[in-house]
C-alpha cells in the first residue's frame, strides 16, 4: 500500500472541504474561506495544500503557506496569522491512519527542502490528540507550547430556558456573577453586519491592543473577513450597548463542530459593567441553539494568568497543543534579528521564539 500526495487545487476544494467536516476536530483555519482569506492578507505568500489518496480515496490533508523572503529565506508554517491551528487532518474512514499522517509529515518535509525554507513550523490542533505523533515524526528542533481553553457546551436541550440554566450551570460563581450584573445593568446586546459596527468593533480593539503595547490587527484586516466569509453564516460581530454607546464588540466564528471566540474588545471605562462577560453569555447560547459542540477560547500564552483565569471561569477544559518548529540550513541569519526586524520581514507568520535572537 502507498500514500499518494498531491496538492489541493479548485476542481478538489469541494472534496476537501467534504474530508474536514467528516473530522470533528476540523477548525476553521483548515477551511477552504480561511485559506481565501490568508491569500488576500499575506503579502508574497503561497499555499501549499497537501492531499493524501490511498487507493483514488482523499484520506488526509495538510494545509500551509510559505512567505518568501529573498533575503533571509522562507518560512512554511501550517499555518500562519495568529497562531491558526494547522497541522495534519485524516480521515475517520482512513485505513491507514498512521502511515496518512507520516506520508503527510514527508510531504511537508520535502516541501520545505524544496522551496528553500530556513524554517518550518506545524501548529497542532487542541482537539486532535495527535501529541504523541508530532513528538515522534515532526523531526522538531524547537517546540513552543500554549494552553487551548475550550468549553464543550450542552447539547440536546429541548428550550431556551433549559439551554440558559444548563449554560450557566458550566460557569465559575464569579462568571455567573458578571454575567447577572451586566444583564441589571441596562446592557443591550446585539449582532449586526453593518459597517459601522465593524468599524465600532476595530476602533474597540486598536484601543485595547494599544493600551498594553500591542499590535492591533489593521481595519483591512477585518474588511478581508467580511469580503471571504458570509454573515451569520460563518460569523457574528456581536455589540453592547448602554447610554447609546457602543461599549463592547466580539467576532465569533462558526466552523464545523466548533464556534471560535475570535476578536474581543471592551471600552476601559465600561469595564465595570461586565459587557463582555455578556456578550460571550449571548454568543455561547446562539452557538448552543446552532448545534455547535465546543467553544474555543484560542492559545493562551504560559505567562498569561489573567488572561488564562479568565477562561477558566467558563467552564473550560485545558487542551494544550504546540509549534512544533524545524530550523533548515542557514537559519543562524534569522537569530541575528531582532523581532522588530522579524515581524517587519515576516508578518503574520511564525519565525522563531523571540527569546532565541541574539539582539
Amino acid at each position: 500500500m502507498s500514500i499518494e500526495i498531491a496538492l489541493l487545487t479548485q476542481d478538489r476544494e469541494g472534496y476537501y472541504e467534504e474530508l474536514l467536516h467528516s473530522c470533528p476536530s476540523s477548525l476553521l483555519y483548515s477551511s477552504i474561506k480561511y485559506r481565501n482569506f490568508l491569500q488576500q492578507i499575506l503579502v508574497n505568500s503561497q499555499d501549499y495544500y497537501l492531499l493524501a489518496y490511498d487507493s483514488g480515496c482523499l484520506v488526509g490533508a495538510l494545509p500551509s503557506f510559505i512567505k518568501r523572503n529573498s533575503t533571509y529565506g522562507n518560512i512554511l508554517n501550517s499555518l500562519p496569522f495568529y497562531g491558526s491551528n494547522g497541522g495534519v487532518i485524516i480521515s475517520p474512514q482512513a485505513a491507514h491512519p498512521e502511515k496518512v499522517k507520516q506520508a503527510l509529515i514527508d510531504a511537508f518535509q520535502t516541501l520545505a527542502i524544496q522551496e528553500s525554507v530556513v524554517v518550518s513550523t506545524l501548529i497542532s490542533n487542541p482537539l486532535a490528540s495527535d501529541v504523541d505523533f508530532y513528538e515522534s515524526y515532526s523531526l522538531y528542533t524547537l517546540r513552543d507550547e500554549r494552553i487551548g481553553q475550550l468549553v464543550n457546551l450542552p447539547k440536546d436541550i429541548s428550550n431556551h430556558e433549559k439551554i440558559a440554566d444548563s449554560l450557566m450551570n458550566l460557569f465559575h460563581q464569579k462568571t455567573r456573577n458578571c454575567v447577572r450584573k451586566a444583564q441589571k445593568s441596562e446592557i443591550t446586546i446585539y449582532h449586526s453586519d453593518s459597517l459601522a459596527a465593524l468599524q465600532a468593533l476595530v476602533d474597540l480593539h486598536q484601543e485595547n491592543i494599544s493600551a498594553i503595547g500591542g499590535m492591533p490587527k489593521p481595519f483591512s484586516i477585518f474588511t478581508a473577513i467580511r469580503d471571504t466569509f458570509v454573515y451569520d453564516q460563518d460569523y457574528r460581530i456581536y455589540l453592547a450597548e448602554k447610554d447609546g454607546q457602543i461599549i463592547a464588540g466580539l467576532l465569533v466564528f462558526f466552523y464545523n463542530h466548533t464556534a471560535e471566540y475570535y476578536t474581543p474588545a471592551t471600552l476601559t471605562s465600561y469595564r465595570i459593567y461586565q459587557p463582555m462577560s455578556l456578550i460571550i453569555y449571548e454568543a455561547m447560547l446562539e452557538a448552543i441553539k446552532r448545534g455547535y459542540l465546543y467553544w474555543n477560547w484560542g492559545g493562551t500564552w504560559l505567562t498569561q494568568t489573567g488572561v488564562y483565569n479568565f477562561k477558566s471561569r467558563w467552564g473550560t477544559q485545558d487542551k494544550k497543543y504546540f509549534y512544533y518548529i524545524k530550523e533548515y540550513d542557514n537559519s543562524d541569519y534569522l537569530r541575528q534579528l531582532t523581532s522588530k526586524q522579524i515581524l517587519a520581514e515576516y508578518p503574520h507568520f511564525y519565525v522563531l521564539p523571540f527569546h532565541l535572537l541574539k539582539k
